[in-house]
């Protein structure tokens, strides 16, 4: 934008509008740029707001250029809504061809949708998510623009009385439904979960090991 604006310039009345991966200080060098060349009464500027982003806690990323859910809201009887934050930075975005966004980012932005609207509005003490289910649909592709995702909430109990949520998140950009994805998944307590994980891991190892060649005993 920048090197246009050196360049050909912007004829006549111009509207900015903000697109994803744009920060604060992008738009101050663009702001510094129009009023270097006295343009500004001509140029409408339109930052895409996201909204506040939610914490680690809800979804369970340290790093808060890989957060993906802003301004998370009720928006209906267990309905929730959210806008796509994409930072540069983020994880999936740093190797990747192509002017569309990568479909590992709304899978990531599913997972979590749903963790963060479980995590705030349907809090368990001591218990952690466990996914036994994604199903994703394509319909278009989805771009670096503002992009809004809608989240249907089923909440149950499985036959071992435990937590379970039917979670149907739908993203939508520029008038158009882009993808769903449909997240299932179970609240076991930290001990449960930990003790889950423990037994795969020792199977896992106990195939890796049993698969293994042998040793060559001429070396």
């Amino acid at each position: 934008m920048i090197q246009k604006m050196r360049g050909d310039g912007m004829p006549g009345a111009t509207k900015l509008v903000g697109g994803q991966g744009l920060e604060e200080c992008d738009w101050d060098r663009i702001r510094d740029e129009i009023a270097h060349r006295g343009t500004s009464g001509k140029v409408e500027i339109r930052p895409l707001t996201h909204g506040p982003l939610s914490d680690r806690s809800e979804t369970h990323k340290h790093n808060p250029h890989n957060v993906l859910v802003a301004g998370l809201e009720p928006v209906g009887d267990h309905e929730f809504e959210a806008a796509l934050r994409l930072h540069n930075d983020q994880e999936f975005q740093l190797d990747h061809m192509g002017v569309h966004v990568q479909g590992m980012i709304v899978l990531e932005a599913a997972r979590q949708m749903y963790l963060a609207v479980c995590e705030r509005y349907y809090p368990s003490e001591g218990e952690i998510h466990l996914f036994d289910k994604m199903e994703t649909t394509f319909r278009n592709f989805l771009y670096p623009l503002e992009t809004r995702l809608r989240s249907a909430v089923t909440a149950g109990t499985s036959d071992l009385g435990r937590p379970v949520f039917d979670v149907r998140t739908e993203f939508r950009q520029a008038g158009l439904h882009i993808a769903e994805v449909r997240t299932v998944g179970t609240a076991l307590s930290a001990q449960s979960l930990e003790r889950k994980e423990h037994r795969g891991a020792e199977r896992a190892l106990r195939h890796a090991l049993k698969n293994a060649p042998a040793p060559d005993p001429a070396r």
